[in-house]
């Protein structure tokens, strides 16, 4: 079957390319032909093995050539940052859906929505099958009239590094969110606390392009922290692997800890960071906490059970078998 998978591709987010590193062998595996709509479509077939088109001029005639279209993962469907980007991802659907294609929304956190938005994501869904990654989704469905089944991220689908033979010196990793000052004021009081405490501190830019500024701030007002960087999702994964714990405010930092068995400590900016988090069983701080508090949560997180790791993998894989089957009935 050919599918063309719609999302926020080829353009930087490694959370982002976490969950196509995650799904695109999963879908291969099962017999699925994928091209994906990307913002940098030779990166995208390089470095995931796809076919790609652009994500605005090549998305017409990927359309007329795929036999389903595929929304997700990710946080699509939200008018919070953009009215724009939820017409983009809505737009594509109504084409399908116009077009006789099969269609789907695929490992989704939905909202936050506008009233006007819940109008427009709930006309436009009706009758797509949907599936989202977060009991709130799964509450916001049901509220716009929407069936919905639950699954897990597919960037818990990414291959464990193997472990290294020497991990150095242990470090606690800060993930900041650029634009999210109030928290990222809160990693930096705790990169203090931290290091007045003796401990190593490093800091990740998951989003370089929005996040690079925010590690630099950390590194300005605390000398001690090293910035590590990652270009692909598998060396986020393997900075993320060797980390003692993992303090952030990006999603997908909570979620590749969590796959990694590694404590994680979660500051939500978004719904779908406690939402994640709740399943994974994270505590989530509040940003104006004190930094003592900070501290002592990052000292006593501890990696999610055998058992949560187990179910939210587990969810992924049968997240990717509902998908192949809807698209196949």
């Amino acid at each position: 079957m050919r599918v063309l998978l719609s999302g926020y591709y080829g353009l930087g987010n490694l959370g982002d390319e976490a969950i196509l590193a995650g799904l695109a062998p999963a879908l291969r595996s099962r017999g699925v032909e994928l091209t994906v709509l990307s913002g940098d479509p030779d990166a995208t077939a390089a470095i995931h093995e796809v076919g790609a088109a652009s994500r605005t001029t090549g998305a017409p005639m990927a359309l007329l050539r795929c036999q389903a279209l595929v929304s997700g993962g990710g946080g699509l469907l939200q008018d919070s940052t953009s009215s724009r980007s939820l017409s983009y991802y809505l737009g594509l659907l109504r084409a399908a859906k116009a077009l006789g294609k099969r269609t789907a929304v695929f490992a989704q956190s939905l909202g936050p929505l506008s009233g006007a938005g819940r109008d427009k994501v709930a006309r436009t869904l009706r009758g797509v099958p949907v599936a989202v990654r977060d009991e709130q989704s799964l509450r916001l469905a049901a509220d716009m009239g929407l069936r919905a089944e639950m699954v897990a991220d597919p960037a818990l689908l990414l291959p464990l590094p193997e472990p290294r033979r020497s991990t150095g010196e242990p470090y606690v990793l800060l993930i900041p969110r650029g634009g999210f000052d109030e928290f990222n004021a809160a990693l930096l009081r705790l990169a203090q606390a931290l290091t007045a405490a003796g401990e190593s501190v490093a800091a990740l830019a998951m989003h370089p392009r929005l996040d690079d500024p925010a590690v630099a701030a950390l590194r300005q007002a605390v000398p001690g922290v090293k910035a590590l960087a990652a270009t692909t999702p598998h060396e986020a994964l393997r900075i993320i692997a060797d980390a003692q714990c993992v303090v952030s405010v990006r999603l997908h930092g909570c979620i590749l800890a969590t796959l990694a068995k590694v404590p994680c400590v979660a500051l939500s900016y978004d719904p779908k960071v406690a939402g994640f988090a709740a399943l994974a069983g994270i505590e989530v701080l509040e940003p104006a906490s004190e930094p003592a508090h900070l501290l002592a949560a990052s000292q006593k997180a501890v990696a999610v059970t055998e058992s949560a790791h187990a179910d939210l993998v587990a969810g992924a894989h049968r997240g990717v078998d509902w998908l192949v089957e809807r698209l196949s009935s």
